[in-house]
């Protein structure tokens, strides 16, 4: 039935058919001004509610029309009535934002939509709330479901009657939270109906906002427990600033959640903001403010790279593998492939086989002979006694022992004693200056071999083969492993029609959703909960995994079990679609991004190990003077030796 209100300017309204309904009012369709709703509440609002709505009409611009849903005008059930509702921007084309993070709801609603996409949703949620701090105007209630999304990231947010407005110093209280969006610092307060929020507080909500689009719905307080007391209850863990991504979480008795996305997925400086936003410093020294997550996420912006697995995996240029293969390693796919084209690439396996051949191993360095090298023994210094010199000495000491006993026949003993002696240091003097000029020459050609072997190990080390070989044997892995690709995909295309009924099953339990089903007992924060531990669908629920979360005990488990079979009592398997061609083209799309990749790698092969060859002989050639001249240097001491 089409009714007719007044604006506060007197102009008549024509409100039509109701669009959607909400616990304080309803929002109609209106004939004009075009481009516009109206919202009417269920009951006439109070007199502050009044003022609060003809403030903040009065006080419109396009920035904040730019961000919110704000009232452009009062609407009145007669010209200078009470205020009965408002006229307000309509919103097209957008979804809750929770259907953007949330991988479940993406997959279904937004298969295309990559992490850069997420990126910019981020930052534009940033630029929203900025834009009402810059007014003076606190949000209050932020959560997941005042936020909108559109499919070109502009980000909206509805509901903002309900804000906490500074009309020129009077303030009008935003009196509604949602607990597990609520800051550490307020967990546990029984009402908001008299309590100022502030800046600071808007700020928890802004980061969590971030860090659920950022890293796929997990909440950062929840995860798996490492004490007791711990896990049982979201509140209690926000309150307790048990953030499970810490770098002290262990000391906080949590840690993230099994299969969860690494918080090394930011650069570190985003990681200190989310550190700072959730632990006590958010409290003492304030949080990461809305123009500084802005900032900072619109300069993450620039530094991003895409893999070459799949044009889906955008992730910062500051890691050096691509997370989202690494998750699919463990069966969690975060994003989904592009539609498979088939394309050639000219590649022939043979022919690049053949040119990677061609490449031979480098050469050993080249070890000198020493017996070849020419040398001439350096001579025994005239200073040392030889065996001539000994034997003169000799010949001396028996002319004196001649005349000793010619001289003193009677003291015949005395010389003979005293011969002895002179004969013994004579030959003692020789043999001594000889032997230590014989171990020093031995030292010294001892040490040469020391020096030469050690220069030679060295040399071995840095210019042997294996690096090439090593090279090459990786080659002939991929090599054998291309090789194989068509007949894998085969046998993966083939298993698609022995698991086409529970695949079947499992895509039509993914589309009951946890968070828009009314399960006993499950309430909004332990759907969060259940969110962090990657469980969105009945298709994600089993006994185990609900068992693992501490807080979910046999009578929730028994809910949620309960409520998936009475999904799957619905499933009729239909014959007709198997096994779908976009089921095909998912396992197409997987070995064809390994063939482009294995091409490439391939391809490269040969120019890979020319350039370790090259870099192996040019690392010989610098060794090859040190080791000629070590080993003239051995040759030259062994022929010193040869001397004795």
């Amino acid at each position: 039935m089409i009714k007719t209100l007044v604006t506060s300017k007197g102009i008549s309204i024509k409100v039509g058919r109701e669009l959607g309904k909400g616990g304080e009012g309803s929002v109609f369709e209106v004939a004009a001004p075009q481009g516009q709703v109206a919202k009417i509440y269920h009951h006439q609002p109070d007199i502050k509610k009044q003022a609060k709505l003809t403030f903040m009409a009065s006080t419109v611009d396009q920035q904040l029309l730019e961000y919110m849903t704000w009232p452009q005008d009062t609407l009145h059930s007669s010209q200078n009535g009470p205020v009965v509702g408002f006229l307000m921007s309509k919103v097209t084309g957008c979804d809750p934002i929770h259907k953007v993070y949330s991988p479940a709801h993406r997959r279904q609603d937004h298969p295309k939509a990559t992490w850069r996409f997420l990126l910019y949703v981020a930052r534009n949620t940033a630029a929203a709330i900025e834009a009402l701090h810059a007014h003076g105007h606190v949000l209050g209630d932020v959560n997941q479901g005042n936020v909108m999304v559109g499919a070109d990231s502009k980000v909206v947010i509805i509901d903002s009657d309900s804000i906490q407005v500074n009309a020129r110093g009077t303030l009008h209280l935003c009196e509604v939270g949602v607990a597990h969006f609520t800051p550490p610092e307020l967990q546990g307060l029984s009402s908001f109906e008299s309590f100022t929020r502030t800046a600071n507080h808007d700020n928890f909500g802004l980061a969590l906002l971030v860090f659920h689009i950022l890293f796929g719905g997990r909440h950062p307080y929840s995860g798996v427990p490492l004490q007791s007391g711990v896990g049982e209850a979201l509140e209690n863990d926000i309150k307790r600033f048990r953030y499970a991504y810490a770098k002290d979480a262990q000391s906080r008795g949590i840690t993230p959640p099994p299969r969860s996305i690494p918080i090394s997925l930011v650069p570190a400086s985003i990681e200190a903001m989310f550190e700072r936003a959730f632990t006590e410093k958010g409290v003492t020294e304030g949080r990461p403010t809305a123009r500084q997550w802005k900032q900072a996420l619109h300069g993450m912006l620039g530094h991003l790279k895409t893999c070459s697995t799949s044009q889906m995996h955008a992730y910062p240029d500051h890691l050096s593998k691509c997370p989202w293969c690494s998750l699919e390693q463990q069966g969690v796919i975060y994003f989904l492939g592009t539609t498979y084209i088939s394309t050639s690439t000219g590649f022939v396996l043979t022919q690049t086989w053949a040119l990677i051949e061609a490449v031979p191993v480098p050469p050993f360095i080249v070890i000198p002979n020493i017996s070849g090298i020419p040398v001439i023994p350096t001579p025994i210094p005239s200073s040392v006694t030889n065996k001539g010199s000994s034997s003169a000495y000799r010949f001396f000491i028996i002319l004196f022992a001649i005349a000793g006993f010619s001289l003193f026949p009677k003291m015949w003993f005395v010389v003979l004693i005293a011969t002895w002696i002179f004969w013994v240091m004579a030959g003692s003097t020789g043999s001594s200056e000889r032997e230590q000029e014989r171990r020093n020459r031995k030292g010294r050609n001892d040490e040469a071999l020391r020096q030469f072997n050690a220069l030679i190990e060295n040399a071995k080390k840095e210019t042997g083969p294996e690096q090439f070989n090593a090279k090459r044997e990786g080659l002939k892995t991929l090599r054998n492993e291309y090789q194989e690709l068509s007949f894998l995909e085969k046998k993966e295309l083939d298993k698609l029609y022995s698991t086409a009924q529970d695949r079947q099953k499992k895509k039509f339990l993914e589309r009951f959703f946890i968070d828009s089903s009314d399960i006993p007992g499950v309430g909004p924060t332990r759907k969060s909960t259940l969110r962090s531990f990657g469980i969105e669908t009945a298709a994600d629920i089993s006994k185990n995994r609900i068992l693992q979360i501490r807080g979910f005990g046999d009578s929730l488990t028994r809910a949620l079990t309960d409520w998936k079979a009475s999904c799957e009592r619905k499933f009729v398997f239909n014959s007709s679609i198997a096994v779908p061609e976009s089921d095909k083209n998912i396992v197409r799309a997987k070995f064809g991004a390994r063939k482009v990749s294995l091409e490439t790698a391939l391809s490269g092969g040969a120019a890979e190990l020319q350039r370790l060859r090259q870099m192996v002989v040019a690392r010989a050639a610098s060794f090859q003077p040190s080791i000629d001249q070590a080993a003239k240097k051995m040759a030259q001491t062994q022929s010193d030796l040869t001397l004795f």
